[in-house]
């Protein structure tokens, strides 16, 4: 009987356990908690199939809405109390904060925090999004700060460096963050923060200083009009697959998001016999499409913008540090000064 007993309790545990796996999944991909009583439905027509003799084991595991909703909230409080008592433990940390609006216009403040105890263990993450629907001065930005810091019980005389994205409310010293933050740590007795521009940042406004209006231009009135028009994107869609062309449709261009410049162009150059020939059909022809020196460019920008990509890319990741940022910076530049080399050779080994 015993033995009875403890093998239900057992299973009763797995069951728990494999319900906070799939909440915690699908909290990371952003999926409704509704999806929950799918997911079972689909677990149980498995087992039907793969082991009938289990069936009642995934039957027990419980994936309602409610139930998701707590346990990602359960999950949430765990993180945060490990977070916490991390810092708690810190000798020193950063902060990198980046402001930016959201589709419903609305400014969402992150807050990333980076630290490092006696063990020299570093520990970063992403502390809290805050959303702010009123103004967004330096004074805003430093209360929402001073609430994250205040409740990991951060001490500001530990904090040695400060990154932003650059905006006057962020970097101003007398009523920017910086600023308000400097008053803060003096009051406290520590010294001031370095602070820094973010380099992500930094690379994707290097990367709109090159002026591709002639190429750029074209290429999205051209994209716009396939997919501004549902009808028309769905019989681009259709005629692509006709032509069995390498790529099912074209990206739309967004400015804010930095890689869309690169893969757009790529995307266009690849599909540029295709869409000409649809803008025929329709037209709308464009004269530029046939035009041999602008497609020299649209290749050549499509190559450019795509090494831009590809360094961004390299300095992104956690736990990086400045000499590993200026290692591959230092690279690039070298890589750089190596293409117009190549070029004034007429050499095009790394371009397509």
């Amino acid at each position: 009987m015993q033995f009875v007993f403890k093998k239900k309790a057992v299973e009763k545990e797995r069951a728990t356990r494999a319900s906070f796996h799939v909440a915690n999944l699908l909290a990371k991909k952003g999926k409704p908690f509704t999806d929950g009583e799918l997911i079972k439905k689909c677990l149980n027509e498995v087992a039907k199939e793969m082991c009938p003799e289990n069936v009642d084991l995934f039957s027990a595991i419980t994936l309602s809405a409610n139930t998701v909703a707590r346990r990602v909230e359960h999950i949430e409080r765990n993180i945060k109390s490990q977070l916490k008592d991390k810092a708690s433990k810190f000798v020193c940390f950063s902060v990198a904060l980046d402001e930016s609006i959201d589709v419903s216009d609305t400014s969402q403040l992150l807050l990333f925090i980076r630290g490092i105890n006696a063990n020299f263990e570093i520990t970063e993450e992403l502390v809290s999004v805050h959303s702010m629907h009123g103004t967004t001065t330096g004074i805003d930005i430093f209360r929402e700060v001073e609430k994250s810091v205040a409740e990991y019980n951060l001490e500001w005389k530990k904090l040695k460096c400060i990154t932003t994205d650059g905006g006057r409310n962020m970097c101003g010293t007398k009523k920017g963050l910086v600023g308000q933050i400097n008053k803060v740590i003096e009051n406290s007795g520590g010294l001031k923060p370095l602070v820094l521009h973010c380099i992500l940042h930094q690379q994707a406004l290097c990367g709109k200083h090159l002026d591709l209006s002639s190429v750029l231009d074209l290429v999205i009135s051209t994209v716009n009009y396939i997919r501004s028009h549902g009808l028309k994107h769905r019989q681009f869609h259709d005629f692509l697959e006709e032509m069995n062309a390498e790529f099912p449709d074209l990206p739309y261009y967004t400015s804010v998001r930095w890689l869309s410049y690169g893969k757009i162009l790529a995307r266009f150059f690849e599909l540029r016999t295709e869409i000409e020939i649809f803008l025929n059909e329709k037209n709308h022809s464009q004269v530029l499409l046939k035009d041999s020196e602008w497609l020299w460019k649209l290749a050549f920008s499509a190559d450019l913008t795509m090494h831009l990509n590809d360094f961004n890319l390299r300095i992104q990741g956690e736990t990086s540090l400045i000499c590993d940022l200026y290692s591959k910076v230092k690279a690039f530049r070298k890589k750089l000064i190596l293409f117009e080399s190549q070029l004034t050779r007429s050499c095009f080994t790394h371009f397509s």
